[in-house]
């Protein structure tokens, strides 16, 4: 029951801000309908309020129970009027309501609504085949996601996810996806010259968003770290390296693979940094670690940097640090 009555807030509160007060404004309509011939049923049937009241909601939703009913022609009158005017705007709210789940059905479906998340949502601008591989491993995590893509309808249906149609390398639709609040944006599109133009426009307008892209040739990748973009993939280039290094160490691909596998028991975490430790050099925390935990210290990120194995007696922890291990998830 609560999980029902929490979907329905939910879908509520992504109504637009336009439909929503055209909802209420029906509602109050037909609130003070039912008050005011609620008291002239009182009054002229000599009854309580409240039973007055109970007999007005009764009749205008075509429930009638037929435990209160009129007793002299005045309160028959007031009854016909309640009749033809309450439920005729019963009936022009519930149409209404209608007519705004279904637009909105339809924009979710073909992107054509505006994000609807204020703030600390994720933002994916561009459908490459990455993003279509890692689409619903994202969508796991619980954050809520707004893509930008040029694509005939919605690869999902969750409600922590909106769709919205559009080239990525227009400010215009960048805009829908209120990204100036948004915590992170990936770029990825399949033809690296959008990305490239995306992240320019993103990173030109919005100063302080945290970027992530996503890019098939280096040369791309170097001239978005150029612009600022936070992190760079060059899939391409990774899949080579890593191809390289399964020739020299065969395994290493699975190695990798688990790392970054959700099915796998073990991966990479963060956690951060123990009290007792603050203070310490990383050599002191390894051994630390090493005697309390199960987990394997293999490094710390600093200011939003990883910094795998730092030196062991002059890299010091800090308050503020994160510490990178592997261990159970």
């Amino acid at each position: 029951m609560f999980t029902v009555l929490f979907n329905l807030y939910r879908k509520f509160n992504i109504i637009t801000l336009k439909h929503r007060s055209e909802l209420l404004r029906i509602l109050i309509i037909l609130l003070a309908i039912l008050l005011l011939f609620a008291f002239l049923f009182s009054h002229y049937e000599k009854i309580s309020y409240f039973k007055a009241f109970y007999w007005a909601v009764t009749t205008a939703s075509t429930v009638g129970y037929g435990d209160v009913v009129p007793t002299n022609n005045i309160g028959r009158v007031i009854a016909m009027g309640l009749m033809l005017i309450g439920i005729g705007m019963l009936g022009v709210f519930l149409a209404t309501l209608s007519s705004i789940m279904f637009e909105f059905r339809l924009g979710r479906i073909f992107g054509t609504m505006e994000s609807h998340f204020v703030e600390k949502h994720v933002v994916i601008l561009g459908y490459s085949n990455l993003i279509r591989q890692s689409l619903e491993d994202i969508l796991d995590e619980k954050d809520n996601i707004t893509l930008v893509a040029d694509i005939e309808k919605s690869p999902s249906n969750a409600l922590n996810f909106v769709f919205i149609k559009g080239d990525i390398t227009e400010g215009k639709n960048i805009e829908k996806a209120k990204i100036d609040k948004a915590k992170l944006c990936i770029i990825s599109d399949d033809d690296d010259s959008k990305t490239l133009i995306s992240a320019i426009t993103v990173r030109t307008k919005y100063k302080d968003i945290y970027i992530i892209a996503l890019v098939v040739k280096k040369e791309t990748a170097k001239a978005l770290k150029e612009i600022g973009v936070n992190e760079v993939f060059a899939t391409g280039s990774f899949s080579s390296r890593l191809l390289v290094k399964s020739v020299k160490i065969r395994g290493a691909s699975n190695f990798f693979s688990q790392l970054m596998n959700e099915d796998f028991e073990e991966g990479l975490i963060e956690k951060n940094i123990p009290s007792g430790i603050i203070g310490k050099s990383f050599h002191d925390a390894l051994l630390f670690v090493k005697e309390t935990t199960d987990e394997l210290f293999v490094g710390v990120k600093r200011d939003g940097k990883m910094i795998v194995n730092p030196d062991g007696k002059t890299f010091i922890l800090d308050k503020n640090d994160k510490m990178l291990l592997i261990g159970k998830k």
